[in-house]
């Protein structure tokens, strides 16, 4: 009985430790035509001030040209929209539960890919790993970055 017991225990508490990062991409996409990404900026100051910064280095370093959307911008060949959606959570301090990162067709907003990193609280991970997991997801990279060992 106390075995039993000591099982169903354990699998309830690793239930909590997961992590999870899924991709979509609309069928017949491409991004390797991608060259230039407007980001449409969040209203939320978190999300400005901590995340975004990391989100544009991540874009630059994999060659991207990124740019802050407004309504005046005129789309040009190579052009997408890029957005992202940010889940943060109170546990004894602030993390990022989810982020969701996207492009879309500039004109038609036709969304072509996406991708989530998730994760619970007791396997949070920094931000700047949730913004790596969630970007190598969008662009299909392998996902053995260094914050997965740890």
């Amino acid at each position: 009985m106390i075995e039993r017991l000591s099982t169903v225990a354990a699998i309830l508490l690793l239930a909590g430790c997961s992590t999870n990062v899924s991709r979509f991409q609309m069928p017949g996409t491409d991004l390797a035509d991608v060259q230039r990404l407007y980001i449409n900026v969040a209203e939320e100051e978190r999300e400005t001030e901590e995340l975004l910064p990391l989100i544009r280095a991540n874009l630059e370093g994999r060659g991207y040209e990124v740019m802050m959307s407004d309504q005046s911008v005129i789309f040009e060949q190579g052009d997408f929209k890029f957005d992202y959606a940010a889940d943060w959570h109170w546990d004894m301090d602030w993390y990022l539960l989810d982020l969701r990162v996207a492009i879309y067709e500039p004109g038609t907003n036709i969304l072509l890919a996406q991708a989530h990193s998730q994760q619970s609280s007791l396997v949070r991970k920094s931000i700047d790993v949730v913004v790596e997991r969630a970007l190598a997801s969008l662009f299909d990279d392998v996902l053995e970055t260094k914050g997965d060992r740890e």
